[in-house]
């Protein structure tokens, strides 16, 4: 597999949902595929993503974003990086906001 990321937004505060993205989950794509998203096109992408087991890949801006062909599989704790294999963890919050750390960091980076 490639670079492996989690991908969550805020529902409300402190109340989370995200999928596991498979493939190129770097800052330098994932960044800016979550900052050209809205707040509700992300919300979307993610729900219809995890009835299908996650992202393959997360690239809404060049429409090339593929979804895994697995069980539904939802994710809801961002703070938890006991996800084996994740290399990346992303949140999109409710005023817009985006905050990214490596899995191993505790230290969130805000964009």
């Amino acid at each position: 597999m490639g670079t492996q990321s989690s991908l969550y937004i805020e529902k409300e505060e402190d109340t989370f949902i995200g999928v596991n993205c498979y493939f190129d989950g770097y800052p330098e794509h994932m960044v800016k595929e979550i900052s050209s998203s809205s707040y509700e096109d992300l919300y979307n992408w993610i729900i219809v993503a995890g009835t299908k087991g996650g992202f393959r890949l997360f690239a809404p801006s060049t429409d090339e974003t593929e979804h895994m062909l697995g069980p539904p599989h939802y994710i809801y704790n961002p703070e938890d990086s006991g996800d084996l294999g994740i290399d990346y963890i992303y949140v999109k919050h409710r005023d817009g906001s985006t905050r990214w750390r490596d899995w191993a960091s505790k230290e969130w980076k805000v964009v």
